[in-house]
């Protein structure tokens, strides 16, 4: 499948961007034919040439996502975007499901929500029928008619105290997706993301995943160093099934290295 609609592009305004090549490169070998893109301050030394580049300005952790909601389309030309970063990359293109292409946002299910007067968050999975669930933004797989959405529909973005409910897959795919599907925008049903991408497993929702199926992942405790290295925090192996998903990794050939205390800023 070749995939000439699709531009891989990485974000990072608070730095040059450098630690996501390897993850950008990845995507690109794994999904023939897509486009690389990465937005920084400033251009790295090292950045291939098959990389295109395009400076941004600062942007803390706040403003990275008024700015995807705001001003990321401006900079994609394809149909569709895939956002990556340095911790989160295509595993397995071979996966990739032509169907994915049907829908307007992907993401890894993250944890669940309510929507009612204000968006509850619940980081255990909830059974609630009400249930909306959060689609992770560091590996996603948006249209450009989605990207442009929030601007066309004067949907701005929501201050919150709550740190969790600033973020603009919160946003995207809890608060404002009711709005978003009004408008016709497709949002990807759960067991289709599920095996697109996963964040961290969790028995309610994830006890029957087939890890042979996946797509991708994004996790902060998994930071892809070099082409086929990664770096994992010891503290996250005591999650439901990380064992697991190291194994997988290394079936597709990856190298493991487990590293203590590890700074989780995304």
């Amino acid at each position: 499948m070749v995939h000439s609609s699709l531009t891989v592009v990485s974000i990072y305004g608070h730095n040059d961007g450098a630690g996501a090549i390897p993850a950008i490169l990845k995507s690109m070998e794994e999904l023939p034919g897509s486009i690389g893109l990465l937005l920084s301050s400033a251009k790295p030394e090292n950045l291939p040439d098959q990389i295109e580049w395009q400076q941004i300005g600062y942007l803390g952790y706040q403003q990275y996502s008024v700015f995807v909601m705001h001003s990321l389309y401006s900079f994609i030309n394809t149909d569709y975007c895939l956002i990556v970063q340095d911790d989160g990359w295509i595993l397995n293109g071979k996966n990739w499901r032509e169907e994915f292409y049907n829908y307007d946002y992907i993401g890894a299910p993250c944890h669940a929500a309510i929507v009612n007067n204000e968006l509850k968050m619940y980081f255990s999975w909830v059974e609630d029928k009400e249930r909306i669930v959060i689609q992770n933004g560091g590996i996603s797989l948006r249209s450009k008619r989605l990207l442009q959405a929030p601007n066309k529909y004067g949907l701005t973005h929501i201050p919150a105290q709550d740190i969790n409910l600033w973020n603009e897959d919160v946003q995207l795919s809890g608060i404002y997706r009711p709005v978003l599907e009004a408008y016709g925008l497709r949002f990807a049903p759960e067991f289709l993301a599920k095996h697109f991408a996963i964040e961290y497993l969790c028995p309610v929702f994830h006890g029957d995943l087939d890890l042979s199926r996946l797509v991708g992942h994004h996790a902060t405790s998994r930071k892809l160093v070099s082409a086929s290295h990664i770096v994992v925090d010891l503290e996250s192996v005591v999650s439901y099934r990380e064992p697991d998903v190291m194994s997988h990794f290394q079936s597709l050939g990856y190298t493991i290295e487990y590293a203590a205390n590890r700074n989780h800023q995304a």
